[in-house]
């Protein structure tokens, strides 16, 4: 997913329309704890150069499946994703750091597309598959509704004699 001004100038209206297909080297997820890889990742939209104002205009148009760990299992979830973004880029030095500055002459959209993605990663994903949650010697998770019942039921001995207190006015 590079192209170079010589082949953005040579485009149609200096537009390139874009319908890839992206694959992510399992490595790159070694590290990451909020996602651990991609599946089925497509890039549609164009790529327009402005030659007025030498900047790259790119309406991108990403979906695919993310393999997430579940919040309570940390078992594999699969989780669909889509986003939509207009990038810019710039041949010419900028301050703008919404703009991306080109390196050289050739626009690479394959790191930004990584990074639409991870913008794209939830705090919190729990697999439809759950039926049980997990416990073991001494401890167990415990959904919040459960968690706050128990809580209402359960009243330390000690202070239960203020229940009966009333403030008079």
């Amino acid at each position: 997913m590079k192209w170079s001004r010589t082949q953005l100038l040579r485009a149609k209206n200096c537009t390139i329309d874009i319908n890839e297909s992206i694959d992510f080297d399992p490595a790159v997820f070694a590290k990451m704890h909020q996602i651990r890889g991609l599946q089925d990742v497509t890039v549609s939209g164009n790529i327009h150069y402005d030659t007025a104002s030498e900047r790259v205009f790119a309406d991108l148009d990403i979906e695919g499946v993310m393999i997430v760990p579940c919040s309570i299992t940390l078992a594999d979830v699969e989780y669909d994703f889509h986003t939509k973004s207009l990038e810019v880029f710039s041949f010419a030095k900028v301050e703008d750091e919404d703009i991306h500055e080109v390196k050289g002459d050739v626009v690479e959209l394959l790191p930004v597309v990584f990074q639409l993605i991870l913008m794209e990663v939830p705090l919190k994903v729990v697999s439809e598959d759950l039926k049980e949650y997990p416990k073991g010697n001494g401890w167990e998770v415990v959904k919040e509704e459960d968690y706050v019942k128990a809580e209402k039921k359960d009243i330390d001995p000690r202070l239960a004699k203020l229940k009966e207190f009333k403030l008079e006015d």
